[in-house]
């Protein structure tokens, strides 16, 4: 054998200069690739300070929207009187205290400011400059709206604009609001984006790199470096990931061995807003060079060191080299592991994890070696379960168990775990070793099965599923409530064992024509239970699908709406008929009279339609209380059904209102017949719970075709006609005709007139004197209002003010001429030194609506007047009134001094009972009385009495209508009553009362 040839001094030294070159390319690879790694380093932290800055600004965005809430909910909460808005504005200043973020707060109302927590008078705000788009909404947010940003500290007022070169900046920030009357309001507040760069400062950034805050309309509205052409990529990347629908994205610029920058974006989950931080790589080599100096240095002397060990090494160490590289192999399978993998030592400290523990916990190596497992634990496994685990690995024994942990970010997993122990050459424990797996998604699953299962078996409504041949694979527990059969019952069955008999094939045949082409019918269905009981049911049924799309099954929901059916029936019965009397109300009546007159039209026959309006109902309710007149209107009711024919429809329209529709109407007679007999039946007494009473009513009777083709003309028509027959005295009826239609219309025009008379300044008062008996001076004077039209010139109150009643005009009507009244009598007390008192009529509907005493005594302020210069003259019919109502007015006018009188009295429901109940001072005994007072026994024994009776109850008597020499000597025999009438005086203007003033002093 020939012996192998030694290598010479040139191929040794060839060898040697090889490893060298080796070492060195090798030395030049770890540097490229720690390089490399910096780049990539700095890559990911860019990407993690973007997710960073991310929140941090949507936390900051979201502090906004909470505060501005706040205002907004404040401000709704009141009625934005000058108290509620310092309430708001004080509790807004005090929110920007603890808000380093916001700068100032302003509410606005169209083009006013209302609060602005800088200035107590706010003033107008330019809107147009901040750039928020109000007609935008966040689907995430509450609704904050996001502007431009805009130089200076504050807002700008209206008609300035932002100063460019001011240094300090604010983001502009809006939020719509709601006034408790719908009115929109504007919460405006300005964000201190400085707050934003000192966090951003803060960042472990380098110097030239470059972080923005751009919207959705590639304005930048935060900035840290100088302005130049990342902006154009930042916002080109923007618009991609928009596109994409991505919320981030790192990409790098002109990609190769080294890039020129990196662009790390990340989106705002609920905001349209991104935030973009650019690398500059040009950095990252001084940046490395700066870290690795001293690793240069040390890597050039171990590079010396293994020259020269090179050979010697590779001499006397092969065997531990081939070792080596073996361990190397090992190290990387275990380092390189998707298992997590710990080793600790006999102690239980750990001395090694691997990457996939990194992974998963969050932890490095350097921060664990030497510490216990235990610092993952997450203080739900107890003590024991612990105790139990070292007894079994401690005695040779290898443990498996789960353990429910937490990261180092706070977040808790899952992992299934086998530990062992390792034993050096004596037996003893000298290591332990973990191997785990995370199975955090696994345990949430079988979460969620477990609570769709109790889901399912708990359910309301009653689930069954079936495969696809429509056979029962499984229900629920509502399922056996609702049908009554159990699961095993119907386990295999197929679903028609329900089915009522009710739906035909048809039916049937387009429900699954339904299923089959939108995989989904909903619906009212009919079905049976166990017992046979037929019942309504709500049913929903979706089809199943597997991952290849083959249709599995159905899912069918469905619950009992039993008892909604029976709710919308009776829902449906108080939609359609009154309450009180069972009778069709006004929405049923407008149906059948619709179907009636359609009817007759294809018919060629006529329909009647009846409009009865109940004579002195009011009478009754007053004087016996609404639960008698109830009764009243029940018996109405029964007695107007008694009297039709069984096709007709007796309908109640409201209060004393009906109606009676004849469809199908041959003869006129017909009408006339049951008009008749509703008089006649009507009038019939009432017993009451005990009281009897009497009542008639009136009727009006319109005929389609001729009085009208149209359910409104029809409607419009018979209730003039009622209004007829209430004039022409009660308890009749009558047709319409076309006069009815003239007057009806006047009246409409009356009523339009009157609510313009007042603005149009038309009304104006007279006044009359009110004279001592011998007729020697003016002891009063009552103000009289008339009405003088630009067309029919003087209009009697008699025409208007029963329309301005009815209108609810008189209202108006009235406090004007209690204004204008008081103003004559101030001005009576400043010209002549003295003022007769001035007597004033008041509607009972005042009294009604209430407010009479404040409007008085304000008036009674305004103008210096005491309250003995008015006496209000009232009617008999607003004695008949609530007690507590009328009473407690009376008293208020009383103790400021206003006296009261009764007008009319004896005209009407006159009782010395109310007289004596309520603080009436005065009566007026009505011109009806005075007439023929010279002639008329009964006339002069009625006055005389009237006057007797006043005099006995120390009230005061004033005689209207004077007119005779006569009369005046009648009424002197009587006593002293104060005289008024056209004996001594008419009505006079102003002028002209002041003028006879001055005569009679």
């Amino acid at each position: 054998m020939t012996p192998k040839a030694k290598p010479g001094p040139y191929s040794f030294s060839k060898w040697v200069y090889s490893i060298v070159s080796c070492f060195v390319i090798l030395i030049l690879l770890l540097l490229w690739l720690s390089f490399t790694q910096s780049v990539t380093e700095r890559n990911q932290r860019a990407g993690l300070y973007a997710r960073m800055i991310e929140g941090t600004i949507t936390r900051t965005l979201e502090s906004v929207e909470v505060s501005l809430a706040s205002v907004a909910d404040d401000l709704n909460a009141g009625q934005l009187d000058p108290e509620h808005l310092h309430r708001v504005r004080a509790r807004a200043q005090k929110m920007l205290r603890f808000a380093p973020h916001l700068r100032q707060i302003v509410v606005i109302r169209g083009d006013q400011t209302l609060i602005d927590t800088l200035y107590d008078d706010p003033y107008p705000i330019n809107l147009g400059v901040l750039g928020i788009d109000w007609q935008q909404r966040q689907h995430l947010s509450l609704g904050l709206q996001l502007g431009h940003t805009v130089r200076g500290r504050f807002l700008p007022k209206a008609g300035s604009f932002p100063d460019e070169s001011m240094r300090h900046s604010m983001i502009p920030v809006g939020f719509s609001a709601l006034t408790q009357d719908q009115q929109p309001l504007k919460v405006i507040a300005t964000l201190n984006p400085d707050y934003l760069k000192r966090y951003i400062n803060d960042l472990d950034l380098a110097a030239r790199d470059n972080v923005y805050l751009v919207d959705f309309r590639a304005d930048t509205l935060l900035q840290k470096g100088l302005y130049g052409p990342h902006r154009e990529a930042v916002v080109a990347q923007l618009q991609q990931l928009i596109d994409r629908g991505a919320d981030e994205a790192l990409q790098e610029q002109q990609p190769g061995l080294l890039p020129l920058n990196t662009v790390a974006i990340r989106l705002l989950a609920k905001y349209p807003l991104a935030v973009a931080l650019v690398v500059e790589h040009r950095q990252s080599l001084y940046l490395w060079l700066e870290e690795k100096l001293l690793l240069l240095a040390g890597l050039i002397g171990a590079l010396l060191v293994l020259g020269c060990s090179a050979l010697l090494l590779v001499r006397n160490n092969r065997h531990s080299l081939e070792m080596k590289e073996q361990v190397q192999l090992l190290s990387k399978v275990v380092e390189h592991s998707p298992t997590v993998i710990v080793i600790t030592d006999a102690e239980g400290n750990i001395e090694y994890v691997n990457k996939t523990f990194s992974r998963v916990t969050g932890y490095a190596l350097e921060e664990v070696v030497g510490r216990n497992p235990r610092m993952l634990q997450s203080g739900e496994t107890g003590e024991e379960e612990y105790q139990a685990m070292w007894q079994q690995i401690r005695n040779g024994g290898t443990w498996y168990g789960e353990f429910h942990n937490r990261a180092r970010d706070g977040s808790l997993y899952w992992e299934r775990a086998t530990i062992g122990s390792l034993r050096n050459e004596q037996g003893e424990v000298s290591h332990y070793i973990a191997l785990k797996e995370v199975i955090t998604e696994e345990k949430e699953a079988a979460e969620k099965l477990r609570l769709a299962s109790a889901v399912f078996s708990a359910a309301a409504e009653a689930i069954m599923v079936t495969d696809a041949d429509n056979r029962i694979q499984m229900v629920n527990e509502s399922f056996h409530r609702i049908t009554g059969y159990d699961e095993e019952e119907v386990l295999g069955l197929n679903p028609s064992l329900l089915k009522s008999g009710k739906h035909d094939d048809e039916f049937y045949q387009s429900l699954y024509s339904t299923l089959k082409s939108h995989h989904y019918w909903e619906g009212e269905i009919w079905n049976r239970r166990k017992n046979g009981q037929l019942y309504p049911q709500w049913l929903t049924i979706s089809s199943r699908y597997d991952q290849a799309g083959e249709l599995e099954g159905y899912v069918c929901l469905f619950s009992d709406i039993t008892k909604r059916k029976n709710d919308e029936a009776i829902i449906i019965r108080q939609a359609n008929f009154d309450a009180l009397t069972g009778l069709p109300n006004r929405n049923l009546f407008s149906d059948r009279l619709s179907q009636a007159v359609r009817l007759s039209s294809r018919e060629h026959s006529q329909v009647a339609l009846m409009f009865i309006d109940l004579d002195r109902f009011k009478y009754v309710n007053d004087t016996f209380g609404h639960f008698t007149g109830d009764l009243l209107l029940k018996q109405v009711a029964e007695r107007l059904a008694e009297c039709v024919r069984k096709s007709d429809t007796v309908a109640r329209l409201g209060g004393d209102e009906f109606a009676v529709v004849v469809p199908q109407l041959n003869s006129v007679e017909v009408v006339d017949r049951i008009a008749d007999k509703i008089l006649c039946s009507l009038e019939k007494p009432y017993n009451l719970n005990g009281h009897e009473a009497f009542i008639s009513c009136s009727i009006g009777i319109a005929l389609y075709p001729d009085n009208g083709e149209e359910f409104e003309s029809l409607v419009l028509h018979a209730d003039a006609a009622m209004y007829k027959a209430k004039a022409r005295g009660r308890n009749t009826k009558e047709y319409y005709s076309s006069e009815l239609n003239e007057t009806s219309l006047l009246r409409s025009q009356m009523e339009k007139e009157i609510f313009r008379a007042l603005e149009l300044d038309q009304f104006f008062l007279v006044y009359q004197p009110i004279w001592s008996t011998d007729g020697a001076r003016i002891e009063a004077s009552e103000a009289l209002l008339r009405w003088r039209h630009p067309e029919k010139g003087l209009v009697s109150p008699a025409d208007f003010i029963p329309i301005a009643e009815e209108t609810g005009c008189i209202h108006s009507i009235g406090e004007w001429v209690l204004e204008q009244s008081c103003r004559f009598a101030r001005d009576l007390h400043r010209t002549q030194g003295f003022c007769p008192t001035v007597s004033v009529n008041v509607s009972s509907l005042q009294f009604q609506r209430g407010g009479i005493a404040e409007q008085l005594a304000l008036m009674l302020q305004r103008y210096e007047l005491p309250g003995e210069s008015l006496l209000l003259e009232i009617t008999e019919s607003l004695l008949l009134m609530d007690e507590e109502i009328v009473g407690k007015q009376f008293q208020a006018l009383v103790a400021m001094g206003i006296r009261l009188a009764v007008d009319d009295f004896g005209t009407g429901y006159s009782s010395l009972s109310y007289l004596k109940k309520y603080p009436i001072s005065r009566i007026k005994i009505d011109k009806s009385f005075i007439n023929d007072l010279d002639h008329n026994e009964d006339d002069q024994a009625l006055v005389s009495g009237l006057i007797s009776m006043a005099d006995s109850l120390a009230m005061e008597v004033i005689v209207e209508g004077v007119e005779t020499v006569e009369q005046l000597n009648r009424l002197q025999q009587y006593g002293r009553p104060k005289i008024q009438g056209y004996l001594f005086s008419r009505p006079l203007s102003e002028p002209d009362f002041i003028e006879v003033l001055k005569k009679n002093r």
